[in-house]
Protein backbone atom coordinates (compact mmCIF):
# COMPACT_ATOMS: atom_id res chain seq x y z
CA UNK A 1 0.00 0.00 0.00
CA UNK A 2 3.20 2.67 1.11
CA UNK A 3 4.66 1.56 -1.98
CA UNK A 4 1.47 2.69 -4.51
CA UNK A 5 0.99 5.85 -2.77
CA UNK A 6 4.55 6.48 -3.22
CA UNK A 7 4.09 5.74 -6.80
CA UNK A 8 0.93 7.89 -7.15
CA UNK A 9 2.81 10.55 -5.58
CA UNK A 10 6.19 10.87 -7.91
CA UNK A 11 3.81 10.36 -10.79
CA UNK A 12 1.45 13.52 -9.33
CA UNK A 13 4.84 15.73 -8.94
CA UNK A 14 6.37 14.34 -12.41
CA UNK A 15 2.73 15.44 -14.14
CA UNK A 16 3.19 18.98 -12.48
CA UNK A 17 6.84 19.62 -13.32
CA UNK A 18 5.96 18.64 -17.50
CA UNK A 19 2.87 21.19 -17.34
CA UNK A 20 5.46 23.49 -15.79
CA UNK A 21 7.98 22.96 -18.86
CA UNK A 22 5.57 23.60 -21.71
CA UNK A 23 5.59 25.89 -24.41
CA UNK A 24 5.76 29.82 -22.64
CA UNK A 25 5.29 28.54 -19.37
CA UNK A 26 4.17 30.92 -17.02
CA UNK A 27 5.91 29.83 -13.16
CA UNK A 28 6.97 31.13 -10.00
CA UNK A 29 10.41 31.39 -9.73
CA UNK A 30 12.40 28.66 -7.93
CA UNK A 31 14.93 29.09 -5.50
CA UNK A 32 18.07 28.14 -7.38
CA UNK A 33 21.33 30.27 -7.86
CA UNK A 34 23.71 29.44 -10.82
CA UNK A 35 27.21 28.12 -10.48
CA UNK A 36 29.76 30.92 -10.58
CA UNK A 37 31.71 31.25 -13.17
CA UNK A 38 34.10 33.95 -15.15
CA UNK A 39 32.48 36.78 -16.69
CA UNK A 40 32.10 36.15 -20.26
CA UNK A 41 33.20 38.61 -23.33
CA UNK A 42 31.19 39.10 -25.98
CA UNK A 43 31.14 36.53 -28.56
CA UNK A 44 33.73 34.45 -26.62
CA UNK A 45 33.64 31.07 -27.75
CA UNK A 46 32.43 28.10 -25.75
CA UNK A 47 31.05 30.74 -23.08
CA UNK A 48 27.38 32.29 -22.51
CA UNK A 49 27.13 35.85 -22.55
CA UNK A 50 24.55 36.38 -20.27
CA UNK A 51 22.25 39.61 -19.90
CA UNK A 52 19.61 40.88 -17.27
CA UNK A 53 17.76 43.70 -17.88
CA UNK A 54 16.09 46.09 -14.82
CA UNK A 55 13.58 47.48 -17.08
CA UNK A 56 9.68 47.95 -18.51
CA UNK A 57 7.85 46.88 -21.35
CA UNK A 58 10.08 48.81 -23.64
CA UNK A 59 12.92 46.48 -22.52
CA UNK A 60 10.41 43.61 -23.15
CA UNK A 61 9.86 44.73 -26.83
CA UNK A 62 13.46 45.29 -26.98
CA UNK A 63 14.31 41.46 -25.98
CA UNK A 64 11.29 39.60 -27.29
CA UNK A 65 13.11 38.90 -30.74
CA UNK A 66 17.00 39.14 -29.42
CA UNK A 67 17.69 35.60 -29.29
CA UNK A 68 16.32 34.68 -32.64
CA UNK A 69 18.11 37.41 -33.89
CA UNK A 70 21.34 36.31 -32.39
CA UNK A 71 20.58 33.27 -33.35
CA UNK A 72 20.48 34.23 -37.30
CA UNK A 73 23.31 36.62 -36.88
CA UNK A 74 25.64 33.39 -35.53
CA UNK A 75 25.88 34.31 -32.42
CA UNK A 76 25.46 31.44 -30.42
CA UNK A 77 25.56 30.94 -26.40
CA UNK A 78 24.17 34.15 -25.55
CA UNK A 79 20.85 34.29 -22.83
CA UNK A 80 18.30 37.15 -21.44
CA UNK A 81 16.41 37.36 -18.78
CA UNK A 82 14.29 41.15 -18.10
CA UNK A 83 13.22 42.14 -15.06
CA UNK A 84 9.66 43.56 -16.30
CA UNK A 85 7.20 45.89 -14.52
CA UNK A 86 4.99 47.68 -16.13
CA UNK A 87 5.48 51.36 -16.86
CA UNK A 88 8.36 50.55 -14.68
CA UNK A 89 10.67 53.84 -13.65
CA UNK A 90 14.22 53.75 -11.90
CA UNK A 91 11.79 55.43 -9.01
CA UNK A 92 9.60 52.35 -8.86
CA UNK A 93 12.36 50.19 -9.06
CA UNK A 94 13.88 51.57 -6.10
CA UNK A 95 10.72 51.26 -4.44
CA UNK A 96 10.41 47.88 -5.23
CA UNK A 97 13.53 46.92 -3.94
CA UNK A 98 13.56 48.64 -0.76
CA UNK A 99 10.71 46.23 0.19
CA UNK A 100 11.96 42.90 -1.75
CA UNK A 101 8.39 43.17 -3.39
CA UNK A 102 7.91 40.27 -5.86
CA UNK A 103 5.61 41.86 -8.06
CA UNK A 104 7.79 41.57 -11.29
CA UNK A 105 7.90 38.93 -14.39
CA UNK A 106 10.94 37.62 -15.49
CA UNK A 107 11.10 36.93 -19.19
CA UNK A 108 13.95 34.54 -20.11
CA UNK A 109 15.26 33.70 -23.51
CA UNK A 110 18.46 31.73 -25.01
CA UNK A 111 20.28 31.03 -28.45
CA UNK A 112 19.97 27.33 -27.24
CA UNK A 113 15.88 27.67 -28.05
CA UNK A 114 15.76 30.68 -30.18
CA UNK A 115 12.43 30.26 -31.60
CA UNK A 116 10.73 29.65 -28.68
CA UNK A 117 9.07 33.07 -26.90
CA UNK A 118 10.53 34.07 -23.76
CA UNK A 119 9.48 31.85 -20.99
CA UNK A 120 7.42 34.14 -18.00
CA UNK A 121 8.38 33.35 -14.47
CA UNK A 122 6.09 34.99 -12.05
CA UNK A 123 6.49 36.92 -8.74
CA UNK A 124 9.88 37.59 -8.66
CA UNK A 125 11.72 39.97 -6.65
CA UNK A 126 14.73 42.20 -7.85
CA UNK A 127 17.05 40.08 -5.06
CA UNK A 128 15.75 36.83 -7.03
CA UNK A 129 16.62 37.89 -10.35
CA UNK A 130 19.71 39.11 -9.88
CA UNK A 131 20.73 35.57 -7.91
CA UNK A 132 18.84 33.61 -10.83
CA UNK A 133 22.50 33.59 -12.62
CA UNK A 134 25.75 34.58 -13.32
CA UNK A 135 25.14 37.88 -15.11
CA UNK A 136 27.80 39.43 -17.47
CA UNK A 137 25.92 42.41 -18.22
CA UNK A 138 22.93 44.06 -16.46
CA UNK A 139 21.00 47.11 -18.42
CA UNK A 140 19.11 49.67 -17.04
CA UNK A 141 16.57 52.26 -18.25
CA UNK A 142 14.09 54.46 -16.66
CA UNK A 143 10.96 55.36 -18.12
CA UNK A 144 10.71 57.86 -20.64
CA UNK A 145 8.24 60.51 -18.67
CA UNK A 146 10.77 59.94 -16.42
CA UNK A 147 13.93 60.86 -18.22
CA UNK A 148 12.72 63.08 -20.21
CA UNK A 149 11.72 65.21 -16.85
CA UNK A 150 15.17 66.01 -16.73
CA UNK A 151 15.79 66.04 -12.62
CA UNK A 152 19.23 64.75 -13.17
CA UNK A 153 19.87 64.72 -9.49
CA UNK A 154 17.35 62.32 -8.94
CA UNK A 155 17.65 60.55 -11.82
CA UNK A 156 21.39 59.66 -10.33
CA UNK A 157 20.63 59.34 -7.06
CA UNK A 158 18.05 55.96 -8.27
CA UNK A 159 20.73 54.83 -10.45
CA UNK A 160 23.69 54.70 -8.05
CA UNK A 161 21.01 53.03 -5.23
CA UNK A 162 19.96 50.36 -7.99
CA UNK A 163 23.62 49.83 -8.84
CA UNK A 164 24.96 49.40 -5.29
CA UNK A 165 21.99 46.59 -4.79
CA UNK A 166 23.10 44.82 -8.07
CA UNK A 167 26.49 45.01 -6.46
CA UNK A 168 25.60 43.24 -3.31
CA UNK A 169 23.01 40.32 -4.77
CA UNK A 170 24.78 39.61 -8.42
CA UNK A 171 26.53 36.61 -8.16
CA UNK A 172 28.61 38.44 -10.46
CA UNK A 173 31.13 40.70 -8.52
CA UNK A 174 31.64 42.74 -11.18
CA UNK A 175 29.00 42.85 -13.80
CA UNK A 176 28.89 45.99 -16.36
CA UNK A 177 26.50 47.92 -16.01
CA UNK A 178 24.55 49.35 -19.84
CA UNK A 179 22.04 51.97 -20.38
CA UNK A 180 18.89 51.89 -22.47
CA UNK A 181 17.77 55.13 -24.03
CA UNK A 182 13.85 54.73 -24.79
CA UNK A 183 11.65 56.19 -27.12
CA UNK A 184 9.34 59.00 -27.73
CA UNK A 185 5.49 58.02 -28.19
CA UNK A 186 3.31 58.36 -31.28
CA UNK A 187 0.89 61.40 -31.30
CA UNK A 188 -1.11 59.79 -33.40
CA UNK A 189 -4.83 59.42 -31.56
CA UNK A 190 -5.66 56.98 -33.22
CA UNK A 191 -2.47 54.96 -31.41
CA UNK A 192 -3.19 56.82 -28.17
CA UNK A 193 -6.82 56.47 -28.34
CA UNK A 194 -6.10 52.27 -27.78
CA UNK A 195 -4.87 53.23 -24.34
CA UNK A 196 -7.20 51.17 -21.90
CA UNK A 197 -8.05 53.91 -19.32
CA UNK A 198 -9.40 56.50 -21.81
CA UNK A 199 -10.84 58.55 -19.08
CA UNK A 200 -6.98 59.09 -17.77
CA UNK A 201 -5.55 58.58 -21.21
CA UNK A 202 -1.76 59.97 -20.00
CA UNK A 203 -0.87 59.60 -23.44
CA UNK A 204 -2.73 62.79 -23.96
CA UNK A 205 -2.53 64.66 -20.56
CA UNK A 206 1.32 63.97 -20.55
CA UNK A 207 2.07 65.15 -23.91
CA UNK A 208 0.65 68.23 -22.99
CA UNK A 209 3.92 69.65 -21.60
CA UNK A 210 5.86 68.93 -24.74
CA UNK A 211 3.43 70.76 -27.48
CA UNK A 212 1.94 67.64 -28.28
CA UNK A 213 5.13 66.69 -30.05
CA UNK A 214 6.73 63.83 -30.59
CA UNK A 215 10.15 65.46 -31.42
CA UNK A 216 10.07 67.49 -29.20
CA UNK A 217 9.54 65.07 -25.94
CA UNK A 218 12.51 62.77 -28.16
CA UNK A 219 14.74 65.41 -27.53
CA UNK A 220 13.87 65.93 -24.02
CA UNK A 221 14.73 62.24 -23.10
CA UNK A 222 17.90 62.63 -24.87
CA UNK A 223 18.98 65.86 -22.95
CA UNK A 224 18.02 63.78 -19.82
CA UNK A 225 20.25 60.68 -20.82
CA UNK A 226 23.18 63.37 -22.02
CA UNK A 227 22.82 64.89 -18.21
CA UNK A 228 22.59 62.02 -16.23
CA UNK A 229 23.76 58.97 -18.13
CA UNK A 230 26.39 59.73 -20.24
CA UNK A 231 28.87 62.04 -17.56
CA UNK A 232 28.39 58.23 -15.44
CA UNK A 233 31.70 56.47 -16.28
CA UNK A 234 29.60 53.44 -14.28
CA UNK A 235 28.25 52.70 -17.56
CA UNK A 236 29.77 50.78 -20.49
CA UNK A 237 27.55 52.27 -23.38
CA UNK A 238 24.21 53.57 -24.00
CA UNK A 239 22.04 51.29 -26.01
CA UNK A 240 20.23 54.10 -28.66
CA UNK A 241 17.02 52.02 -28.94
CA UNK A 242 14.72 55.24 -29.14
CA UNK A 243 16.89 56.91 -31.84
CA UNK A 244 16.75 54.28 -34.16
CA UNK A 245 12.64 54.22 -33.64
CA UNK A 246 13.28 58.41 -34.71
CA UNK A 247 15.73 57.40 -37.57
CA UNK A 248 12.79 54.73 -38.77
CA UNK A 249 9.89 57.73 -38.76
CA UNK A 250 12.41 59.88 -41.06
CA UNK A 251 11.57 57.04 -43.95
CA UNK A 252 8.56 56.80 -45.61
CA UNK A 253 7.39 54.14 -42.03
CA UNK A 254 4.42 56.24 -40.30
CA UNK A 255 3.92 55.92 -36.50
CA UNK A 256 1.75 52.97 -37.26
CA UNK A 257 4.64 51.09 -38.47
CA UNK A 258 6.51 51.55 -35.80
CA UNK A 259 4.12 51.05 -33.05
CA UNK A 260 1.57 48.46 -32.51
CA UNK A 261 -0.71 50.98 -29.92
CA UNK A 262 -0.20 53.59 -27.39
CA UNK A 263 3.87 53.45 -26.75
CA UNK A 264 4.84 49.78 -27.17
CA UNK A 265 6.99 48.59 -30.66
CA UNK A 266 5.26 46.88 -33.59
CA UNK A 267 7.08 43.86 -34.70
CA UNK A 268 9.28 45.09 -37.04
CA UNK A 269 10.05 47.87 -34.67
CA UNK A 270 11.10 45.39 -32.13
CA UNK A 271 13.10 43.83 -34.93
CA UNK A 272 14.76 47.09 -35.28
CA UNK A 273 15.68 47.67 -31.41
CA UNK A 274 17.26 44.07 -31.25
CA UNK A 275 19.38 44.61 -33.87
CA UNK A 276 20.56 47.88 -31.90
CA UNK A 277 20.69 45.64 -28.73
CA UNK A 278 22.64 43.02 -30.81
CA UNK A 279 25.23 45.65 -31.97
CA UNK A 280 25.79 46.72 -28.83
CA UNK A 281 26.14 43.86 -26.66
CA UNK A 282 28.30 41.98 -28.95
CA UNK A 283 30.31 45.26 -30.10
CA UNK A 284 29.24 45.28 -33.91
CA UNK A 285 30.33 48.91 -34.99
CA UNK A 286 28.45 48.25 -38.13
CA UNK A 287 26.18 46.22 -39.65
CA UNK A 288 26.19 44.78 -42.92
CA UNK A 289 23.09 43.07 -43.38
CA UNK A 290 19.59 41.87 -42.08
CA UNK A 291 20.76 38.02 -42.00
CA UNK A 292 16.67 38.09 -40.01
CA UNK A 293 14.67 36.40 -42.67
CA UNK A 294 10.92 35.93 -41.52
CA UNK A 295 9.14 36.99 -37.96
CA UNK A 296 8.17 34.01 -36.79
CA UNK A 297 4.00 33.63 -36.12
CA UNK A 298 4.51 32.68 -32.51
CA UNK A 299 6.27 36.32 -32.12
CA UNK A 300 3.49 38.16 -33.25
CA UNK A 301 2.44 41.00 -31.11
CA UNK A 302 1.05 43.17 -33.87
CA UNK A 303 0.26 41.47 -36.62
CA UNK A 304 -2.21 38.84 -37.67
CA UNK A 305 -2.28 35.75 -39.77
CA UNK A 306 -1.71 32.17 -39.66
CA UNK A 307 1.92 31.68 -41.50
CA UNK A 308 5.17 33.49 -40.35
CA UNK A 309 6.20 36.90 -41.32
CA UNK A 310 8.71 37.39 -44.38
CA UNK A 311 10.84 40.74 -44.01
CA UNK A 312 10.81 41.98 -47.30
CA UNK A 313 13.61 43.92 -49.05
CA UNK A 314 12.37 47.48 -48.20
CA UNK A 315 12.14 46.36 -44.40
CA UNK A 316 15.48 45.24 -44.29
CA UNK A 317 16.61 48.36 -45.78
CA UNK A 318 14.67 50.77 -43.66
CA UNK A 319 15.97 48.15 -40.08
CA UNK A 320 19.96 48.39 -41.17
CA UNK A 321 19.74 51.75 -42.03
CA UNK A 322 18.05 52.65 -38.99
CA UNK A 323 20.04 50.97 -36.85
CA UNK A 324 23.24 51.60 -38.36
CA UNK A 325 22.80 55.49 -37.96
CA UNK A 326 21.76 55.20 -34.45
CA UNK A 327 25.01 53.58 -34.05
CA UNK A 328 26.80 56.22 -35.17
CA UNK A 329 24.74 59.38 -33.94
CA UNK A 330 22.59 58.19 -30.76
CA UNK A 331 21.56 61.36 -29.69
CA UNK A 332 20.30 62.90 -32.91
CA UNK A 333 17.85 61.82 -35.70
CA UNK A 334 19.59 61.00 -39.53
CA UNK A 335 17.21 61.73 -41.74
CA UNK A 336 16.95 58.48 -44.15
CA UNK A 337 17.12 58.21 -47.75
CA UNK A 338 14.25 56.33 -48.02
CA UNK A 339 10.99 58.71 -48.23
CA UNK A 340 9.24 57.02 -50.71
CA UNK A 341 7.41 54.11 -50.06
CA UNK A 342 8.33 50.72 -53.19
Amino acid sequence: MKRTIAILLIMAISMSVLAACGSNATTNIPETTAAATEPTQPGEEGKTLKVLTLGNSGAVDCGHMLALIANAEGYENFKLATLYYSGCSLTMHVGFMSKNEAVYKLYLSSTDEPDKIPTIMNDVTMEQALRYDYWDIIVMQDGSWDMAGNDTASIRNNIQILQKYVLDNCLNPNPKFVYNSNWAGPTDNALRDTYPNPENNVYYTRYVAYGNDRSTLYNAIIKGVQNAVVPDDSFEYIIPSGTAMENALSSYWEEKDIHRDYWHASDRARVMVSYVWLCRLFGIQQLEEIKLDKIPMAFFKSMQGTEDYVLTESDKAIILESVNNALKNPFAVTQSQYTTAP
